[in-house]
């Protein structure tokens, strides 16, 4: 038995709004990526559902009981989740795999895990938020009550009610960090898991309610993004839209925005650059880049799609990441030795395929290395693949394919390879190794991107160590920021 069908509630999946399940819609099946079955359903969110979900957010925050509750008591609360999780732990994994074709050892070690710890970082955040208070520096003499008897104190507000849109390759984990930080901050939220993955953020919406969250300051609505999203994102109720998720996809979120002047936070995509120079530890280089390319099978934001190495050490290098490559366990999501599970669907198998077909047609680029997919498996598997010699230019070197495929290219000069690092639209991450710390800060200053791993690639700390992406990769503050505004008062006080 590949999981126990107990841990996945047989009826249809449900909204949680206000407090209670409500199933109302049209029932969808839960696809298995690894299989193709459909274990379970959810019932899609009808409009009168998400009209109900955004009632009950924003009476929620405009009454007041969860923004003003102490921090020390939302931090018992979210710590209680993130214990929650943590005991849950296996369970909350397999459903994760399930449900998205992600490993499920890495589901464990990586997304449940992370979960928990989102949740258990809001809890100190919401003990410490505080504001700062600073004295006026205008001479009083050009403005009468100016000068140092004036001072102003800015305080940290919750956004309000914020309209969450989640992405399908992690929803567990993204899930959490966004909610627990929307949280911590007091605000209220109307949560989307994407169409493809909505198990875990039922099942976090549960463990919340059973927590003790109020009822309406958390609402999960189940459907399409261009129904239930979009009703989101155009109503006035509303205060704050948060998106993790495509660039086209943020971009038709900004235009609906743009009708209420709504603000917007949204992390896109990236084709992140993993830089080689001479001087670096080779089989370090290596490892990680394996790893930035093809964890969670590349269907990563911030994955190391783009390997750039300096044209002395080129052949070694993407020999080696082709090598190790080829050694990666391909099969069943909830197989334990799985490191490459399925792809989310086989709309996006083809996808990913696609663009492997028209670089290799195009004269583009060169196969440096793909293992064999087991004979009969289904369309949702594709190999990693490892580009060689790929044309500066190409759909396959500037395009984001969210898929097992490393575009690798040479490099004679830092020069050459600052102007290919910085040479996509998109600027959410880059990664450099080397052994000169030097050049290290000197590149890392010239990568115009959020975020830059020097000798590793992805952040230690995925809660509290995030930069913010640039152009085609979104706009957003990071952590407990994205979810407060500021409120400046102004008190003049007598000598």
């Amino acid at each position: 038995m590949r999981y126990d069908p107990a841990w996945l509630d047989a009826d249809p999946l449900p909204q949680l709004i206000d407090g209670r399940e409500s199933r109302q819609g049209e029932i969808r099946p839960i696809l298995d990526p690894s299989t193709g079955e459909a274990p379970a359903a959810y019932a899609e969110a009808t409009p009168a559902e998400v009209d109900a979900a955004l009632a009950a957010a924003r009476r929620s925050h405009d009454g007041g009981e969860w923004r003003r509750t102490p921090g020390a008591v939302k931090a018992q609360l979210l710590e209680a989740v993130a214990a929650e999780i943590r005991a849950d732990a296996r369970r909350l994994a397999t459903l994760e795999a399930l449900d998205t074709g992600k490993a499920v050892g890495g589901a464990l070690t990586n997304d449940v895990y992370e979960a928990a710890n989102a949740f258990s970082y809001a809890a100190a955040l919401a003990r410490t938020l505080h504001g700062d208070v600073r004295r006026s520096n205008f001479p009083p003499e050009l403005l009468p009550g100016g000068g140092p008897d004036l001072l102003t104190m800015r305080m940290k507000e919750p956004a309000g009610v914020v309209a969450e849109l989640l992405p399908w390759n992690g929803p567990l984990m993204t899930g959490s960090q966004r909610i627990a930080m929307a949280l911590a901050a007091g605000c209220s939220i109307v949560a989307k898991p994407p169409e493809e993955a909505v198990v875990t953020l039922v099942e976090l919406g549960r463990i919340l309610t059973r927590a003790g969250l109020p009822a309406g300051v958390l609402n999960i609505v189940l459907g399409a993004g261009e129904t239930v999203g979009e009703q989101l994102v155009t109503d006035r109720r509303v205060d704050l839209i948060s998106l993790t998720g495509g660039t086209d996809t943020g971009r038709r979120v900004m235009e609906l925005a743009a009708r209420n002047l709504t603000p917007t936070h949204l992390e896109l995509g990236g084709k992140s650059p993993v830089i080689v120079f001479a001087d670096a530890d080779l089989d370090q280089a290596v490892g990680w880049a394996m790893m930035a390319a093809f964890v969670n099978m590349g269907e990563v934001c911030v994955a190391g799609s783009r390997l750039l190495v300096d044209e002395r050490v080129y052949e070694d290098v993407v020999k080696g990441v082709a090598a190790a490559a080829e050694s990666l366990p391909i099969g069943d999501a909830l197989d334990p030795d799985t490191f490459i599970g399925p792809l989310i669907t086989e709309q996006h198998a083809d996808r990913v395929r696609g663009f492997v077909s028209r670089a290799l047609a195009a004269g583009d680029a060169t196969v440096a290395g793909t293992p064999s997919v087991a004979s009969g498996s289904r369309a949702t598997y594709v190999p990693p693949t490892v580009l060689s010699g790929v044309r500066q230019g190409s759909e396959i070197e500037q395009q984001e394919v969210f898929g097992p495929v490393l575009a690798a290219m040479s490099f004679s000069t830092e020069e050459e390879a600052l102007a290919l690092a910085n040479g996509t639209s998109y600027g959410l991450n880059g990664t450099v190794f080397t052994r000169d710390l030097e050049r290290a800060f000197r590149v890392a200053d010239a990568l115009d991107c959020g975020e830059v791993n020097v000798n590793c690639h992805f952040a230690p700390d995925m809660n509290g160590g995030r930069g913010e992406p640039r152009r085609s990769s979104g706009h957003a503050r990071t952590g407990i920021d994205a979810y407060t505004r500021l409120k400046a008062v102004n008190i003049q006080i007598r000598s």
